[in-house]
Protein backbone atom coordinates (compact mmCIF):
# COMPACT_ATOMS: atom_id res chain seq x y z
CA UNK A 1 0.00 0.00 0.00
CA UNK A 2 1.60 3.80 -1.10
CA UNK A 3 0.97 6.69 1.06
CA UNK A 4 2.93 9.76 2.62
CA UNK A 5 6.59 9.51 3.30
CA UNK A 6 8.42 11.98 5.43
CA UNK A 7 12.48 12.18 4.69
CA UNK A 8 14.50 14.09 6.49
CA UNK A 9 17.84 15.21 5.19
CA UNK A 10 16.21 14.67 1.64
CA UNK A 11 18.17 17.58 0.02
CA UNK A 12 21.36 15.77 -1.14
CA UNK A 13 22.93 12.18 -0.90
CA UNK A 14 21.29 9.13 0.84
CA UNK A 15 18.37 10.82 1.39
CA UNK A 16 17.64 12.10 -1.49
CA UNK A 17 18.07 8.76 -3.30
CA UNK A 18 15.52 7.31 -0.27
CA UNK A 19 13.10 10.01 -1.22
CA UNK A 20 13.45 9.31 -5.12
CA UNK A 21 12.84 5.38 -4.70
CA UNK A 22 9.95 5.98 -2.80
CA UNK A 23 7.99 7.97 -5.17
CA UNK A 24 8.92 6.42 -8.10
CA UNK A 25 6.95 3.27 -6.35
CA UNK A 26 4.01 5.67 -6.46
CA UNK A 27 4.49 7.39 -2.55
CA UNK A 28 3.82 11.13 -2.02
CA UNK A 29 7.13 12.35 -0.15
CA UNK A 30 7.89 14.76 2.11
CA UNK A 31 11.65 15.83 2.25
CA UNK A 32 12.80 17.82 5.20
CA UNK A 33 16.05 19.34 4.85
CA UNK A 34 17.61 22.99 6.43
CA UNK A 35 18.10 24.29 3.00
CA UNK A 36 14.71 24.71 1.52
CA UNK A 37 16.47 25.81 -2.07
CA UNK A 38 18.48 22.82 -2.47
CA UNK A 39 15.17 20.55 -1.24
CA UNK A 40 12.69 21.71 -3.13
CA UNK A 41 14.96 21.28 -6.16
CA UNK A 42 15.67 17.83 -5.60
CA UNK A 43 11.88 17.14 -4.59
CA UNK A 44 10.93 18.66 -8.10
CA UNK A 45 12.66 15.90 -10.07
CA UNK A 46 10.94 12.83 -8.16
CA UNK A 47 8.52 10.94 -10.18
CA UNK A 48 5.24 11.53 -9.61
CA UNK A 49 3.23 14.44 -8.56
CA UNK A 50 2.00 15.78 -5.05
CA UNK A 51 5.50 15.89 -3.26
CA UNK A 52 6.64 18.02 -1.08
CA UNK A 53 9.43 19.90 0.43
CA UNK A 54 9.53 21.41 3.85
CA UNK A 55 12.58 23.98 5.17
CA UNK A 56 13.74 23.29 8.49
CA UNK A 57 15.80 21.35 11.27
CA UNK A 58 15.49 17.61 11.81
CA UNK A 59 15.77 18.28 15.38
CA UNK A 60 12.63 21.10 15.65
CA UNK A 61 9.32 19.29 16.59
CA UNK A 62 7.61 22.18 14.56
CA UNK A 63 9.03 21.66 11.37
CA UNK A 64 9.12 17.86 11.69
CA UNK A 65 5.35 18.05 13.18
CA UNK A 66 4.78 20.60 9.60
CA UNK A 67 6.25 18.07 7.07
CA UNK A 68 4.49 14.77 8.87
CA UNK A 69 1.25 16.75 8.99
CA UNK A 70 1.98 17.98 5.13
CA UNK A 71 2.37 13.63 4.59
CA UNK A 72 -0.93 12.65 6.17
CA UNK A 73 -2.60 14.37 3.03
CA UNK A 74 -1.63 11.77 1.04
CA UNK A 75 -3.82 8.77 0.57
CA UNK A 76 -3.70 6.05 2.64
CA UNK A 77 -1.88 8.86 5.25
CA UNK A 78 1.09 9.12 6.46
CA UNK A 79 2.93 5.14 6.25
CA UNK A 80 6.42 6.09 6.46
CA UNK A 81 9.37 8.15 8.69
CA UNK A 82 13.04 7.87 7.49
CA UNK A 83 15.00 10.24 9.57
CA UNK A 84 18.19 10.81 7.57
CA UNK A 85 19.29 14.38 8.38
CA UNK A 86 22.75 14.01 9.81
CA UNK A 87 26.47 15.95 9.46
CA UNK A 88 29.64 14.63 10.30
CA UNK A 89 32.21 16.95 12.25
CA UNK A 90 36.04 14.78 13.05
CA UNK A 91 38.28 15.25 15.55
CA UNK A 92 40.56 14.04 18.10
CA UNK A 93 38.64 13.33 21.29
CA UNK A 94 40.40 14.77 23.90
CA UNK A 95 40.09 18.30 23.08
CA UNK A 96 36.85 17.79 20.88
CA UNK A 97 34.47 20.60 21.50
CA UNK A 98 31.63 20.69 23.43
CA UNK A 99 29.57 22.53 20.81
CA UNK A 100 30.00 20.32 18.54
CA UNK A 101 29.73 17.13 20.41
CA UNK A 102 26.59 18.57 21.01
CA UNK A 103 25.37 19.79 17.76
CA UNK A 104 25.84 15.81 16.71
CA UNK A 105 23.99 14.29 19.50
CA UNK A 106 21.02 16.95 18.57
CA UNK A 107 20.72 16.46 14.71
CA UNK A 108 21.46 12.70 14.89
CA UNK A 109 19.86 11.18 18.00
CA UNK A 110 17.78 13.69 19.20
CA UNK A 111 16.43 14.13 15.55
CA UNK A 112 15.74 10.59 14.96
CA UNK A 113 13.70 11.03 18.74
CA UNK A 114 11.50 14.25 17.40
CA UNK A 115 10.71 12.43 14.26
CA UNK A 116 10.00 9.07 15.97
CA UNK A 117 7.31 10.86 17.86
CA UNK A 118 5.94 13.28 16.05
CA UNK A 119 5.61 10.60 12.83
CA UNK A 120 3.82 8.02 15.34
CA UNK A 121 1.61 10.40 16.62
CA UNK A 122 0.02 10.58 13.07
CA UNK A 123 -0.09 6.68 12.74
CA UNK A 124 -3.49 5.59 13.86
CA UNK A 125 -3.12 2.51 11.70
CA UNK A 126 0.71 1.89 12.15
CA UNK A 127 3.48 2.53 9.80
CA UNK A 128 6.88 2.53 9.55
CA UNK A 129 9.89 4.02 10.97
CA UNK A 130 13.46 3.58 9.51
CA UNK A 131 16.70 5.39 11.48
CA UNK A 132 19.89 5.89 9.91
CA UNK A 133 22.63 4.75 12.18
CA UNK A 134 25.89 3.92 10.63
CA UNK A 135 29.53 1.47 10.41
CA UNK A 136 30.66 3.94 13.37
CA UNK A 137 28.01 3.26 15.57
CA UNK A 138 28.79 -0.44 15.77
CA UNK A 139 33.02 0.16 14.87
CA UNK A 140 35.38 2.18 17.00
CA UNK A 141 36.94 4.89 14.29
CA UNK A 142 39.61 6.89 15.35
CA UNK A 143 38.77 10.49 15.24
CA UNK A 144 34.78 9.89 14.80
CA UNK A 145 34.35 8.69 18.49
CA UNK A 146 31.32 11.86 18.51
CA UNK A 147 29.66 10.55 15.76
CA UNK A 148 30.21 6.79 16.42
CA UNK A 149 28.98 7.44 19.30
CA UNK A 150 25.39 9.54 18.35
CA UNK A 151 25.21 6.69 15.85
CA UNK A 152 25.47 4.17 18.59
CA UNK A 153 22.49 5.55 19.97
CA UNK A 154 20.46 5.08 17.10
CA UNK A 155 20.26 1.41 18.21
CA UNK A 156 19.00 1.72 21.37
CA UNK A 157 16.33 3.81 20.49
CA UNK A 158 15.23 1.52 17.56
CA UNK A 159 15.09 -1.56 20.00
CA UNK A 160 13.11 0.21 22.79
CA UNK A 161 10.66 2.14 20.17
CA UNK A 162 10.38 -1.14 18.55
CA UNK A 163 8.84 -3.27 21.46
CA UNK A 164 7.16 -0.29 23.19
CA UNK A 165 5.16 0.76 19.60
CA UNK A 166 4.79 -3.08 18.00
CA UNK A 167 1.40 -3.07 19.73
CA UNK A 168 0.31 -0.16 17.96
CA UNK A 169 1.43 -1.35 14.48
CA UNK A 170 4.79 0.68 13.96
CA UNK A 171 7.95 -0.89 13.35
CA UNK A 172 11.24 0.69 14.18
CA UNK A 173 14.10 -0.82 12.30
CA UNK A 174 17.55 1.59 11.44
CA UNK A 175 20.45 1.09 8.54
CA UNK A 176 24.07 1.18 9.30
CA UNK A 177 26.25 2.40 6.55
CA UNK A 178 29.58 1.90 5.65
CA UNK A 179 31.44 3.48 2.81
CA UNK A 180 29.22 5.32 0.98
CA UNK A 181 29.86 7.67 -2.25
CA UNK A 182 28.24 10.83 -1.37
CA UNK A 183 28.88 14.63 -1.59
CA UNK A 184 30.05 14.09 2.29
CA UNK A 185 32.60 10.75 1.14
CA UNK A 186 33.81 12.51 -1.31
CA UNK A 187 34.66 15.73 0.50
CA UNK A 188 36.51 13.72 3.51
CA UNK A 189 38.62 11.58 0.82
CA UNK A 190 39.23 15.30 -0.21
CA UNK A 191 40.68 16.75 3.04
CA UNK A 192 42.78 13.24 3.96
CA UNK A 193 39.98 12.21 6.53
CA UNK A 194 39.32 9.36 4.85
CA UNK A 195 42.20 7.42 3.06
CA UNK A 196 40.30 5.82 0.10
CA UNK A 197 43.11 2.96 -0.31
CA UNK A 198 42.77 1.87 3.01
CA UNK A 199 39.30 1.75 2.68
CA UNK A 200 38.82 -0.16 -0.30
CA UNK A 201 41.49 -2.81 1.07
CA UNK A 202 39.30 -3.50 4.32
CA UNK A 203 36.09 -3.98 2.55
CA UNK A 204 35.59 -7.56 1.24
CA UNK A 205 33.33 -6.38 -1.88
CA UNK A 206 36.42 -4.33 -2.98
CA UNK A 207 34.14 -0.79 -3.74
CA UNK A 208 32.08 1.98 -1.62
CA UNK A 209 28.89 1.23 -1.81
CA UNK A 210 26.13 3.45 -3.88
CA UNK A 211 23.54 5.38 -2.12
CA UNK A 212 21.04 3.35 -4.47
CA UNK A 213 21.50 0.32 -2.73
CA UNK A 214 21.02 2.15 1.05
CA UNK A 215 17.86 3.67 -0.85
CA UNK A 216 16.53 -0.20 -1.47
CA UNK A 217 17.38 -1.23 1.87
CA UNK A 218 15.09 1.62 3.51
CA UNK A 219 12.61 0.82 1.05
CA UNK A 220 12.31 -2.65 2.32
CA UNK A 221 12.56 -1.72 6.03
CA UNK A 222 10.08 1.76 5.50
CA UNK A 223 7.24 -0.77 3.57
CA UNK A 224 5.37 -3.97 4.60
CA UNK A 225 7.31 -6.02 2.17
CA UNK A 226 9.25 -6.14 5.98
CA UNK A 227 6.32 -6.32 7.96
CA UNK A 228 7.65 -9.05 10.42
CA UNK A 229 10.68 -7.24 10.99
CA UNK A 230 11.13 -4.89 13.64
CA UNK A 231 13.98 -3.90 16.54
CA UNK A 232 16.74 -4.16 13.99
CA UNK A 233 20.00 -2.16 12.83
CA UNK A 234 21.10 -3.92 9.40
CA UNK A 235 24.40 -3.00 8.09
CA UNK A 236 24.78 -2.21 4.50
CA UNK A 237 28.88 -2.02 4.20
CA UNK A 238 30.10 -4.21 1.54
CA UNK A 239 30.83 -6.85 4.24
CA UNK A 240 33.47 -4.66 6.47
CA UNK A 241 31.35 -5.08 9.84
CA UNK A 242 31.62 -9.20 8.95
CA UNK A 243 35.32 -9.36 8.46
CA UNK A 244 37.89 -10.22 11.16
CA UNK A 245 41.54 -9.47 9.92
CA UNK A 246 41.76 -8.15 6.28
CA UNK A 247 42.78 -11.08 3.62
Amino acid sequence: MTGGVVVTGAGRGIGAAIAARFAAAGHRVVGLDLDGELVAATAARWDGDGHAAVAGDAADPTAVGEACERATAAPGGLRTFVANAGHATAGESAGYPAADWDAMLRVHLTGAMVGAQQAAQRMPGGGALVMMSSLNGLLGFPGRTAYGAAKAGIAGLVRGLAVEWAPRGVRVNAIAPGSITTELSADFVRRGVIDERQFLERIPIGRFGRVEEVAELAFFLGTPLSSYVTGVVVPIDGGWSAQGITA
